[in-house]
């Protein structure tokens, strides 16, 4: 896939849990894929949306990143140098969420980038994910090396980020990305120290619809509350885990106090 225009991106996001409890859900999701510098190219073809007031789909610089200001592709290249031995130079690119009536929450925001050699035939290089938790709004950037394996990029990472109380820190992640031109692919499985299979497996795959006018309505119509749907599915998801008695794991910082 060549790292192309602006895109809105709809499809699902599934999670699949193997034990200690069985547990599965999908549900619709609504993304977009576009420069992070430049989020004009995303939202200049509809009134409603925009990356500069208020609206009913809007990006807002500060939702992204670990820094509120600057730019985020400068940022992700500098993440990135220390995997692949030097910054990469080509264009990046960012699948993630935007608010939603004055709405967001990001579990995961992912930027791709590519090399200047070649980005219009070339892989991407690199990815980094930005993983943030919830409810205490923590936020980690993971920096990968992409590898060519069949028709996916794959690689792994270390968990260092407490995103579930019901799942601790000593696990990997296995992440596997496909991107064509008219479909994202993305698949995270989480596996546990020491183990080859995962106890997690999540993901989400949508399909990619250039940014015009009638693109963006019809994400707007399909998916008006789509940033608060996941929010209220996070907690919903957790509830049912609780009930179905999977062990708790509290926060670090409280291990840490009754240590």
């Amino acid at each position: 896939m060549t790292p192309g225009g602006a895109a809105v991106c709809r499809g699902e996001v599934f999670h699949r849990r193997s034990m200690p409890a069985v547990h599965a859900f999908t549900y619709p999701v609504a993304y977009a894929w576009f420069d992070p510098d430049q989020p004009d190219d995303l939202c200049r073809a509809h009134p409603w949306w925009s990356a500069r007031r208020a609206s009913p789909a809007r990006f807002r610089r500060r939702d992204y990143g670990l820094e509120p200001t600057g730019s985020l592709s400068a940022s992700v290249r500098d993440d990135l140098a220390p995997v692949l031995g030097g910054r990469p130079t080509g264009p990046v690119r960012m699948l993630t969420q935007v608010r939603r009536w004055g709405w967001l929450f990001n579990p995961i925001t992912v930027y791709v980038a590519w090399d200047a050699n070649d980005p219009e035939t070339a892989d991407p290089v690199g990815a980094v994910l930005e993983v943030t938790n919830t409810p205490w709004k923590e936020r980690v950037r993971y920096p990968i090396a992409l590898w060519r394996r069949g028709d996916s990029l794959v690689a792994s990472t270390d968990k260092r980020l407490h995103v579930s109380p019901f799942l601790d820190e000593s696990h990997r992640y296995d992440v596997r990305l496909r991107l064509d031109d008219d479909r994202i692919e993305l698949d995270v499985d989480v596996v546990p120290d020491g183990m080859d299979e995962p106890i997690v497996a999540t993901g989400l795959v949508v399909d990619r619809v250039a940014a015009t006018r009638a693109a963006l309505s019809a994400t707007l119509r399909h998916h008006p509350f789509s940033t608060h749907r996941v929010s209220w599915g996070i907690h919903r998801q957790a509830l049912t885990l609780w009930w179905k008695r999977v062990p708790f794991v509290a926060h670090p910082r409280k291990r840490e106090v009754t240590a």
